[in-house]
């Protein structure tokens, strides 16, 4: 039952205990407040608003731009996707009419690809 428990110093104490005192804060501001707010808060109070309402200005005079370039965003893309499609139908046409004409010629394509590999080989060589 003796236990020794050291008794709490002034830096232990959860609130000032060397006499200071504790700024309250300013309640002038809340809404139901029965104090007059001081002429700098009636100020800061039409600053705020003021604000608000170029804001709020700002945000209806931005929302057709904002929905006309979303817009123009997607035609973009759908303008894109179609020139894609486009170019891979040309693409997938050029290699069924290559693969036409070698199956037709298959000597001659072997010849002209050697033909090409010796020059290559060639000009390799001569720029050492």
């Amino acid at each position: 039952m003796n236990e020794n428990t050291p008794s709490p110093t002034a830096t232990d104490a959860p609130w000032p205990t060397s006499g200071t005192r504790v700024k309250v804060p300013d309640t002038s501001m809340l809404p139901g407040s029965e104090i007059a707010p001081a002429p700098s808060a009636k100020l800061l109070n039409q600053a705020v608003q003021g604000a608000h309402n170029t804001i709020d200005r700002l945000a209806v005079s931005a929302a057709p731009v904002a929905r006309q370039l979303g817009e123009r965003v997607e035609a973009a893309s759908d303008a894109l996707h179609a020139t894609a499609n486009q170019l891979r139908d040309t693409r997938d046409e050029w290699v069924e009419s290559a693969r036409t004409t070698v199956r037709k010629n298959p000597l001659a394509w072997v010849a002209g690809a050697a033909v090409m590999g010796a020059l290559i080989g060639r000009i390799t060589r001569t720029t050492r």
